[in-house]
């Protein structure tokens, strides 16, 4: 460490101005980011807290900015819009509440664990996992992952949206591109790209110009170019479109798919406890409603049973499977017609699970009879 910045340090302290002391440890963290020393000045940052300090509500500088001061000033912006390329976030989300598969669950267990030892590793010359793509269908968790991971690790994200990076100018699209690598350069942060299929598609596409091949091919270089300290995790809906030497970039690929049944308790638990604690729900009348839906639709559909409760001034209640049912269908109108085989295969899934007939009779107001027919009908299919 230099004696300067020790010395620095020490006189904001005695000093007593926190502001002081918060610029006096950035720079601390940001020369041993420089010298390479990333799980140094990862422990550093953990180590100081605002809150053990002030009662103050005002959110501490040093929980808005990366390591170093520069991180949040001067970010690069588009030649033409002159709109930011980046946005800098503070992670919010734990890593124990995100409804992840066990597979995935500790696949980044494994990516935590090696950077948390990433001196010991470097030392004999292997490098932690630093470069994750997450795959899977919207709503899956993809961005909120990447979310409690950056928080795990004590890193700010610095968030790019590829599909808005494309400028009508293509060869913008590629300035724009190193400006994002250049910035983030030296700097310990998580780089994540969301929308990745919007630039790294196949350049054997005949469709696509060649310009906007030159683009990948420029990701590419970025890629191979970026150093260590920068932790990447790109996101994208299509990985079936991604070009075969984006793989080849990547540490590791992260399938996220439609919550099974241990996600979706979970994520029905963590609303009991947060929103719907004051109320009486039957968590797996809600864990069968909720089969088939991607995380983000239950969150939608468990946010809309939560107004439900408040707008009926249902506290203390128990709510019924008819209340919620109808509040479920409501829901599903939104991404399926009652018109639509779907509904019917839904409702058919729901009943094999255990909700009557005569209940799904009150909640969707098809006749009993209408209901086993179709139902039968499903059946035979299915054989």
């Amino acid at each position: 460490m230099k004696a300067n910045l020790i010395i620095n340090l020490v006189t904001a302290h005695s000093s007593g101005n926190e502001s002081q002391f918060e610029s006096a440890l950035s720079d601390l963290i940001h020369d041993e980011e420089k010298k390479g020393n990333a799980q140094l000045a990862l422990s550093l940052k953990n180590a100081y807290s605002p809150d053990k300090h002030s009662k103050s509500s005002v959110i501490s500088p040093m929980s808005t900015m990366s390591f170093s001061v520069q991180s949040v000033t001067n970010l690069p912006k588009d030649k033409d819009s002159t709109l930011d390329l980046v946005e800098i976030l503070q992670p919010t989300v734990r890593l124990k509440d995100v409804a992840l598969s066990e597979k995935a669950q500790d696949t980044i267990q494994e990516i935590v664990e090696e950077q948390n030892n990433v001196q010991e590793l470097m030392r004999i010359g292997v490098t932690p996992t630093n470069r994750i793509l997450f795959c899977g269908p919207p709503g899956c968790g993809k961005t909120m992952t990447a979310n409690a991971l950056a928080k795990e690790l004590g890193l700010l994200i610095a968030y790019v949206r590829l599909d808005g990076l494309v400028s009508s100018y293509l060869g913008q699209t590629g300035t724009n591109i190193r400006k994002i690598f250049e910035f983030v350069k030296g700097k310990r942060i998580m780089l994540f790209l969301d929308e990745f299929d919007a630039i790294a598609k196949k350049r054997d596409d005949s469709h696509e110009l060649g310009e906007l091949k030159r683009v990948v091919t420029t990701l590419l270089q970025n890629m191979d170019e970026m150093p260590a300290n920068i932790f990447l995790v790109a996101a994208t809906n299509h990985h079936h479109l991604l070009d075969p030497a984006i793989w080849r970039r990547f540490d590791i690929s992260i399938l996220l798919e439609e919550p099974n049944e241990m996600q979706r308790q979970k994520i029905i638990e963590n609303s009991l406890q947060d929103f719907l604690k004051d109320y009486k729900v039957d968590s797996q009348i809600l864990v069968v409603l909720s089969d088939g839906m991607s995380g983000a639709q239950m969150q939608t559909f468990l946010q809309s049973l939560g107004k439900f409760c408040v707008m009926n001034k249902k506290r203390g209640e128990t709510i019924s499977i008819e209340e919620i049912g109808k509040i479920w269908m409501k829901h599903t109108a939104l991404y399926v017609s009652e018109d639509d085989g779907d509904f019917m295969k839904a409702l058919s899934k729901i009943q094999k699970n255990g909700v009557s007939i005569r209940t799904l009779e009150a909640i969707t107001g098809i006749p009993r009879s209408t209901l086993s027919y179709r139902f039968n009908k499903e059946g035979k299919l299915d054989e």
